[in-house]
């Protein structure tokens, strides 16, 4: 079961690097042309800014959960590195569970922002409710991502219960 999960979620994850690729392709590119406009030209362009922050958020957004799946989003794991293994996964396991409780409740209440999000963008021709969808999107996909770790960790503390085998021993 989990293999079949984990294979979802490659592929989604495959996904979500192609739509890295594109946003902070786009925000280079973006940015690159308001330099030339600014400094060059000496004709900034007022929409350039704005389109790179809302790709910015998207990219922040989706990229989370591509670093939780990969276990190397920033943590203060010194305290975590004098631990046994199997205690590491445990603790893993359980902080991944606090973060779908937060990821829950953020999304809840970004489906309400974007139910009451009325206003447009200053500089181009969108809501910003789009805006606001990558709230609950980034959410859900942190989400699917930490049940895979929480499955991941657990088996592991199961498997190396009571801290007799580390992580790279050889079972001989």
């Amino acid at each position: 079961m989990l293999k079949k999960y984990s294979g979802f979620l490659d592929v989604v994850e495959k996904i979500l690097r192609v739509i890295e690729i594109g946003l902070l392709s786009g925000i280079t590119l973006i940015m690159c042309y308001q330099c030339i406009m600014r400094y060059i030209f000496s004709n900034a362009q007022p929409w350039c800014e704005e389109l790179s922050l809302y790709l910015c958020i998207y990219s922040v957004l989706l990229g989370i959960s591509i670093a939780v799946r990969k276990e190397s989003h920033l943590q203060v794991d010194f305290l975590l590195n004098f631990m046994k293994y199997s205690t590491r996964c445990l603790i893993t396991a359980v902080s991944s569970i606090v973060a779908i409780a937060f990821m829950i409740v953020f999304c809840a209440y970004s489906i309400s922002l974007i139910q009451h999000a009325t206003g447009a963008s200053t500089t181009l021709p969108i809501l910003i409710r789009h805006v606001y969808y990558a709230f609950p999107i980034g959410s859900i996909l942190l989400i699917l991502f930490s049940i895979e770790n929480i499955a991941k960790n657990f088996g592991e503390f199961r498997k190396f219960k009571g801290g007799a085998l580390q992580k790279g021993a050889n079972n001989a």
